[in-house]
């Protein structure tokens, strides 16, 4: 989308806005992959935090590959600081 391509040339509010959208999905599901036994050791808000903060540093290395691919994206950064 345009969106992206705005973000990836260095648009941080246009990352902003992506990011804003993907935040509360994303959440969700980090609380999801942490569940009860990691809960007390592990925030979801710290790691989102972290996959932003890749996202706003690494937003030039993406490479959209079609509908859905910067939610992937951020999912599997997310999975790696988890």
């Amino acid at each position: 989308s345009q969106l992206i391509e705005k973000a990836r040339g260095g648009d941080e509010a246009a990352l902003a806005t992506l990011l804003e959208r993907s935040g509360l999905p994303l959440h969700a599901e980090i609380e999801r992959q942490i569940g009860a036994k990691y809960r007390g050791l592990v925030d979801a808000d710290d790691i989102l935090q972290v996959t932003c903060l890749e996202a706003f540093l690494r937003i030039r290395t993406f490479l959209p590959t079609g509908e859905g691919a910067f939610g992937a994206w951020l999912r599997r950064a997310a999975e790696n600081n988890l």
